[in-house]
C-alpha cells in the first residue's frame, strides 16, 4: 500500500506566486502616489513579482533618459484581470502600460496597442506566436516559464537521466525507496492543466484544446495518451498518493526536503532547489518526450501598451526600454527572461543550467502555447475537472467526451 504524504504547512509563499493584497493607487519608485500626465506613465505589475522589482529598479534611469516619471501600481495576481477589465469597459486609461499573463491577451486584444514594428529576432521560441492575435503583436515578452526535468544528480548519473516517457517511468520505479518517491504527479489546479497539456504536446497534439480550424480536439488520441500517462504515474507506488493535492509548490517542497528524486516542474524551481540543496545535489535537463518527441506548453508574460493611454508615445518607449533591460531579470529571484541571447549568456554561468534546458525544450517542434481564447478561464476550469476526475478513477475517454461538449458550449 502506498504511503500517504502528509502535506506540510508552508512557512512562506513561494517566490513568484501571487501575494495577498492589492494597490488601489499608483505608487512611484519614490513612494509617492499619482496619476498619469504628460510627464508620467503608470505601469500595472503583479505585486511581489520580478516585474515589480525591475520596474522599481529601473524607474529612475528611465526618468533620467526621458524626463518621464514611472508610477508603479503593484496589484495581486487575482486582482489584475478585474482591474484591467473595469478600466477598459469604462474607456479609461488608468494604466499606460500593463504587464500581462499571456492568457489574458485574447480578452484584452482590442484595448492593447500593437507593436508590429518590434524586432522579434531575439524572442525566445514560441514567444512571437503566443503574443500575436490576428496578425498583431501585442507586447514585448518579459519572461517565459516552461517545465523541465529537475533531478537529484547525486543519485541519478548523467547517463540515466530520462529523456522519454518509458525511461522516466522506469527510473522512477528503480530509484524509489521507503524514504523517497521517484517522482510526483501534478493533479491540482492550473499546474495540473499545464502538465496535462505538456504530455498532450509530447503525445502529438496539434494545437492545444483547439485544432488549427478552431475545433475542440481534446478527444484526439494525444489527450487520451496524456491522461493515461498521468493516471499510470499517479497510481504507481513511486509517486505520492495525494496527487490531487499536489502542484508545483508541493512538489518542490517534497524535492527540497529530499522526499522525491525527480520532478517535472517550472524552470524557476531549479535555482531555488540549488539554493536549498546545493549544486552538487541538483541537476536539470530538458522536458521529457513522448511518442511525438519533446514538448511543453509555456507561461509567458508580456509588457503591453494600452490603447487609451494619454501618453502612448512614452509608454511605447518604456516597453522597448524594459525589453532592452530583459537581462536584468536574471539577477532577480526567478531567474527567467524572454530573450534568447539572455538565456544563452546565462546558461554559461553555473547555477543557470535551467536556461539551457528551457531553450532546448522550447526549440522542440511540439512545444506550443495554450490557446488564445477569451474564455480561457472557463475552459481551464473544465480541464481541471478532467484531470481531477480521471486521477480519481473516472474513465478517460468518457471524461474527455463530456469535456469536449462543455468546452464547445463555452465558446471561444
Amino acid at each position: 500500500m502506498k504511503r500517504k504524504v502528509i502535506s506540510v504547512l508552508l512557512a512562506a509563499v513561494m517566490v513568484g506566486t501571487m501575494l495577498a493584497g492589492c494597490g488601489s493607487k499608483g505608487t512611484s519608485a519614490e513612494g509617492s502616489t499619482g496619476s498619469a500626465d504628460g510627464n508620467s506613465i503608470t505601469v500595472l505589475v503583479e505585486s511581489g513579482s520580478p516585474a515589480e522589482s525591475l520596474a522599481n529598479d529601473t524607474a529612475a534611469e528611465f526618468e533620467k533618459e526621458t524626463g518621464c516619471k514611472v508610477i508603479v501600481d503593484a496589484v495581486a495576481y487575482t486582482g489584475m484581470y478585474d482591474k484591467l477589465s473595469t478600466e477598459i469597459k469604462a474607456g479609461q486609461a488608468a494604466h499606460d502600460v500593463a504587464c500581462m499573463d499571456f492568457v489574458w491577451l485574447a480578452a484584452f486584444a482590442d484595448a492593447i496597442e500593437a507593436v508590429n514594428d518590434a524586432d522579434t529576432s531575439d524572442f525566445l521560441p514560441t514567444l512571437q506566436e503566443s503574443g500575436t492575435i490576428d496578425g498583431n503583436l501585442l507586447g514585448y515578452p518579459m519572461w517565459v516559464n516552461a517545465k523541465v526535468l529537475i533531478y537529484r544528480k547525486d543519485l541519478i548519473p548523467e547517463e540515466k537521466v530520462p529523456a522519454t516517457w518509458d525511461e522516466y517511468q522506469t527510473l522512477a520505479k528503480e530509484i524509489a525507496t521507503d524514504d523517497m518517491y521517484g517522482t510526483t504527479v501534478f493533479g491540482s489546479g492550473s499546474d495540473a492543466v499545464c502538465s496535462f497539456l505538456d504530455f498532450a504536446c509530447q503525445a502529438g497534439a496539434e494545437g492545444l484544446v483547439y485544432d488549427k480550424d478552431g475545433n475542440v480536439n481534446i478527444t484526439d488520441q494525444a489527450y487520451v495518451d496524456a491522461l493515461n500517462f498521468m493516471v499510470e504515474n499517479a497510481n504507481a507506488d513511486y509517486t505520492p498518493s495525494d496527487s490531487l493535492a499536489t502542484a508545483a509548490t508541493e512538489s518542490q517542497e517534497l524535492f527540497t526536503n529530499e522526499k522525491v528524486a525527480m520532478q517535472l516542474n517550472w524552470s524557476h524551481q531549479y535555482p531555488a532547489a540549488v539554493e536549498a540543496l546545493g549544486a552538487d545535489k541538483v541537476g536539470c535537463a530538458p522536458m521529457i518526450g513522448g511518442s511525438a518527441g519533446v514538448g511543453a506548453t509555456t507561461g509567458p508574460w508580456y509588457e503591453c501598451v494600452m490603447k487609451n493611454s494619454e501618453n502612448k508615445e512614452m509608454a511605447l518607449k518604456y516597453t522597448q526600454f524594459m525589453y532592452d533591460h530583459n537581462a536584468d531579470y536574471m539577477d532577480l529571484t526567478l531567474k527567467i527572461a524572454g530573450r534568447t541571447s539572455v538565456y544563452e549568456e546565462a546558461g554559461k554561468v553555473e547555477g543557470n543550467e535551467h536556461t539551457t534546458a528551457v531553450l532546448d525544450t522550447l526549440a522542440a517542434d511540439q512545444s506550443q502555447p495554450r490557446p488564445m481564447v477569451t474564455t480561457w478561464s472557463q475552459v481551464e476550469e473544465v480541464l481541471v475537472g478532467v484531470v481531477e476526475s480521471t486521477l480519481g478513477g473516472a474513465d478517460v475517454k468518457e471524461t474527455l467526451e463530456t469535456a469536449k461538449t462543455e468546452i464547445e458550449a463555452i465558446g471561444r
